[in-house]
């Protein structure tokens, strides 16, 4: 373990979802002398937080709320995002909505570690297999927002005249759209590029139930950050029972 030089020690709130992932993740941060594993309790309610180390919906989560936060006077941290697979479209719209880094559950222990520290320095970070995927596709054209929203249609097996009728525009748009993705994925039908998309991340369908679930840990650090009043013991318990299930 070695000492780092900095003013003092990165203040580190992880909210993974997995209980294993979640406790593997504190265990390997906490180790380390330069940084601060922060519990969402109101024993660590008053400090503030450097790094959010988070799953890939409550990373979004945090990104999306983050007015309330700014609201609530607490200083904005960053987003470092541990996740099982970062596919294109995911890593370039959670960089455009404010997360700060990625991170593969596969990567060595020692990527978290740097990532968390080139946050904190406030840079990005990508781990390797992220930096390389990203690098494979960088010289390819890119859809347009329209291309995006027709693709995403189409990926879900909807005919033209579906996707124009959704997306109130002409049939022959459609077809237009239909032929310039073909041609920008090197397609040669719908279901080949429905197939590449889904291969470059350019497509997801979102489970249920993460559209439903239940805030994470972070929320309730932050309400008690942002609330100027002492948390009870019985928030602070529920706080660390949502950091676990």
């Amino acid at each position: 373990m070695i000492q780092h030089e900095t003013e003092r020690r990165v203040a580190v709130l992880v909210s993974i979802a997995e209980p294993l992932l979640q406790a593997g993740v504190r265990a390997c941060l906490a180790n380390e002398a330069d940084m601060e594993v922060i519990d969402a309790n109101p024993v660590s309610a008053h400090k503030s937080v450097d790094v959010v180390v988070a799953d890939s919906s409550t990373a979004a989560q945090i990104a999306h709320d983050g007015w309330l936060e700014r609201e609530q006077g607490v200083r904005t941290a960053r987003i470092l995002v541990v996740t099982g697979e970062a596919r294109e479209h995911a890593v370039r719209s959670g960089l455009e909505q404010g997360i700060h880094g990625f991170v593969l559950t596969s990567s060595p222990v020692s990527e978290l570690l740097s990532g968390v520290r080139a946050l904190f320095r406030g840079g990005k970070y990508l781990c390797a297999p992220v930096v390389h995927r990203l690098a494979q596709v960088a010289g390819r054209d890119i859809l347009t927002s329209r291309e995006d929203e027709v693709l995403q249609l189409l990926a879900r097996g909807l005919c033209n005249k579906s996707i124009a009728r959704d997306l109130d525009i002409a049939v022959g748009t459609v077809k237009t759209h239909v032929k310039a993705i073909m041609s920008k994925l090197d397609a040669r039908s719908r279901t080949e590029a429905a197939s590449i998309a889904t291969q470059r991340g350019l497509v997801e369908v979102p489970h249920a139930s993460l559209r439903h679930e239940k805030p994470h840990a972070y929320r309730s650090f932050f309400a008690c950050k942002g609330s100027g009043d002492k948390c009870s013991a019985a928030a602070g318990a529920k706080s660390l029972s949502a950091l676990s299930n």
